[in-house]
């Protein structure tokens, strides 16, 4: 009876021991689970409280894009919450402000007030650089499913842009 006792003692004291050296926080540890890789795409691009980006060159089919001049790029969102954008600068191809969304299955695609027609393309994408960069590139179609400035179709303004974007 002895020996019975002697031995719950020492698997109890083991049990304790082990489920104590268990952590659980307060070990000076960090506890903080690591984003997924589409919250740290979102991060990356839109900063706890929204992030700005400007043009440092912007193309139009392979040549420099006129009426760009101004452009910036200012992204606000979460993983859980709205995704929304404001841009200055950005007709044809940008609305004044909107909504964004990651592709469902690439976090390397955007897509802009739910047009699935242009998705936009990220590479390049720096955001350890100071300051960070990316490039946006999109085969631009007006008139496919979407409009811009609720303009459709407008003449001149389809075919591939090339954003090439700094952080602010």
């Amino acid at each position: 009876m002895n020996r019975l006792k002697t031995l719950l003692l020492s698997l109890l004291a083991i049990f304790s021991f082990a489920l104590v050296s268990c952590g659980g926080g307060s070990g000076g540890g960090d506890d903080t689970p690591e984003p997924t890789a589409e919250e740290q795409r979102i991060l990356d691009l839109a900063g706890s409280s929204g992030s700005t980006w400007t043009a440092t060159s912007i193309t139009f089919e392979g040549s420099p894009a006129q009426g760009f001049d101004d452009f910036s790029l200012t992204l606000r969102g979460t993983l859980a919450g709205s995704k929304s954008y404001t841009t200055v600068d950005g007709d044809p191809v940008f609305n004044a402000s909107g909504t964004w969304a990651l592709s469902s299955t690439n976090i390397n695609q955007i897509t802009i007030d739910g047009n699935s027609d242009n998705v936009f393309t990220i590479s390049n994408f720096n955001a350890d650089a100071s300051p960070a960069t990316l490039t946006l590139t999109v085969n631009f179609t007006a008139s496919g499913g979407g409009s811009a400035n609720g303009v459709d179709g407008v003449e001149g303004t389809d075919g591939t842009y090339v954003f090439n974007l700094q952080a602010q």
